[in-house]
């Protein structure tokens, strides 16, 4: 995931034709890590096992079977500080997909788009059709059928117009405007830390850098992700450690003292508490068989008719 100073992906998503792109987790697996970040294009996401704790601009949301998780652009997200074992797929799309295909003008997604209209971060399913729409349309990406195209801006295009039936939105551009200014405030210390993460960075440096005392800063940083200050700079340090693990070149000690951790054993201890094994358990680790995320055995795709074998 490329990721600019400012800590927005920059990662291109689909086609210029098709700006979306789909995405399979496995919270289980060694290699997964979703740190928090933030985009200028939408996300839905849409569990298929399990439940998973995602931190969503300030707060903590527990996203369930029956649910789609919205997150909307520019807003702070990523993993809450406990995960679960758990399976669940996710678009990430510019809404200019389906602004543009729309064969009439239409204000909610304008509003949305302007950010005049805040939509619910979690969206109940309240029925088989609303089920079986959101289904549908993370099947045709995972699969892409002929014409999955069409089926995919088909079925966003209900699920925005089930959100606006539905009222799963409130109307006061105040709302995201004020997460923008909250996530702003910690946009200096994820760069920070992604540009110093193999030297020392002290809780002054990043006080320091968001402007804040540290006092005020520690309380900030908590009450954003959910995270104290260190906390998130060991999770990212190891998630570094894992990208040069996996590139098998380094000795231990050298990942370790390349990613800022002075004292080994407090490496050894740090990475097993956040990826549940050694470094050199991971290193051996078949990644091959950890990368291998398939659908859970209750999704039935030939349920679903309309999508091509």
């Amino acid at each position: 995931m490329a990721i600019d100073i400012k800590k927005k992906e920059t990662l291109k998503r689909g086609t210029a034709f098709f700006p979306i792109q789909y995405y399979c987790s496995n919270t289980a697996s060694p290699l997964y890590n979703l740190p928090v970040h933030w985009h200028n294009e939408f996300e839905l996401i849409h569990i298929l096992a399990g439940e998973h704790v995602f931190f969503v601009d300030g707060e903590e949301i527990v996203l369930k079977k029956g649910q789609l998780g919205v997150i909307q652009e520019g807003i702070l997200h990523g993993d809450g500080a406990n995960k679960t074992p758990c399976r669940y797929e996710s678009v990430v799309f510019d809404l200019n997909l389906i602004r543009n295909k729309n064969y009439a003008h239409d204000s909610f997604l304008e509003d949305v788009s302007s950010g005049k209209v805040v939509l619910n971060k979690i969206v109940p399913l309240k029925n088989k059709e609303a089920n079986a729409e959101v289904d549908n349309m993370f099947l045709a990406m995972r699969r892409e059928p002929a014409g999955y195209e069409l089926l995919t801006v088909a079925r966003l295009l209900y699920i925005f117009g089930y959100i606006k039936g539905n009222n799963f939105f409130i109307e006061d551009e105040r709302v995201l405007d004020r997460s923008r200014a909250r996530s702003d405030q910690l946009k200096a210390v994820f760069n920070l830390i992604k540009q110093n993460y193999g030297s020392m960075i002290s809780l002054d440096d990043m006080a320091s850098s968001a402007g804040m005392s540290p006092k005020y800063f520690c309380r900030v940083f908590r009450e954003m992700t959910h995270r104290t200050p260190v906390e998130y700079l060991n999770a990212f340090r190891v998630d570094q450690a894992c990208q040069q693990l996996r590139a098998g070149k380094e000795s231990l000690i050298d990942v370790a003292y390349n990613c800022g951790f002075n004292d080994f054993s407090y490496f050894i201890k740090t990475f097993k508490r956040y990826k549940g094994m050694t470094p050199h358990k991971y290193r051996s680790f078949d990644l091959r068989l950890a990368d291998e995320i398939q659908p859970p055995p209750e999704i039935h795709e030939n349920e679903y008719s309309d999508i091509n074998s």
